[in-house]
């Protein structure tokens, strides 16, 4: 069963901070992460085309995770505004070392979706981390 907390995380901003979201690493759940990116990044004020890019960013993520994770395992989503920048860190327990690439043309979309992404393995954990800024140049 999918879990979600919410919490500060004592940047001194009001309200909800950052927001995590955890569930079994089954390609059905990636609307649960996709849905909630999605919410994060309306609160962060993006505009309708980058809301949509961290949708298909999360899209892309989640579903590298769920390919390397352990059998079993959950895939973990944490989403956090910092300033204008929404960031997400999206990990999983991986079966084997190193775990497998990310596919290069999902990793081509990724990296043209968000202002940057990088893959970092620490023994049996893998976490995909990548941030957008608000574009406020296009805001009326």
């Amino acid at each position: 069963m999918p879990a979600m907390d919410a919490g500060g995380n004592g940047s001194g901003q009001a309200g909800m901070d950052r927001v995590r979201v955890e569930f079994p690493a089954d390609t059905i759940n990636m609307s649960i992460a996709r849905t909630v990116a999605a919410a994060i990044a309306a609160r962060a004020d993006l505009t309708l085309d980058q809301v949509e890019d961290v949708r298909l960013a999360m899209d892309e993520a989640t579903a590298h995770m769920i390919k390397i994770a352990r059998p079993g395992s959950s895939v973990r989503c944490d989403l956090w505004i910092e300033g204008r920048a929404l960031h997400a860190s999206v990990g999983c327990v991986v079966d084997s070392e190193p775990p497998p690439e990310p596919d290069p043309f999902a990793w081509t979309v990724l990296t043209a979706l968000v202002e940057s992404a990088a893959l970092h393995v620490d023994g049996s954990t893998a976490e995909l981390r990548w941030s957008l800024t608000n574009d406020q140049s296009l805001h009326a």
